[in-house]
């Protein structure tokens, strides 16, 4: 048997958050600008459900709160992610532009 202590709520709260920051990169490729944020779902999972895929197999059952603070925390993350890489997408593509214009000359003109 598993003699390791349940994870700190803490820990769980920031799990919630990395996978929120994960999925809203992935997003930012995909996902209009106009797009609503995540509500209550997470993952394709309600609260509960979301809090018992953290929980995983630790014995008992989650903390109590982390089915109603483990969402904002998942949500907080997916709008950080999204915004961060939709600004280095916006970065490497000024950059490139940039990179194009200063390396080629302008396309000759005929004259009359």
């Amino acid at each position: 048997m598993d003699d390791a202590p349940p994870p700190a709520y803490g820990d769980l709260l920031q799990a919630a958050w990395s996978l929120g920051r994960a999925d809203g990169v992935f997003a930012a490729r995909f996902e209009p600008d106009d797009a609503p944020l995540p509500a209550a779902v997470c993952q394709g999972r309600d609260a509960d459900a979301f809090a018992a895929e953290l929980w995983g197999d630790s014995p008992g059952s989650p903390p109590s709160g982390l089915a109603l603070n483990a969402p904002l925390w998942y949500a907080h993350g997916f709008r950080v992610g999204l915004a961060d890489e939709r600004r280095r997408t916006a970065a490497r593509e000024r950059d490139a532009f940039a990179w194009i214009r200063s390396r080629t000359r302008p396309i000759p003109r005929g004259r009359g």
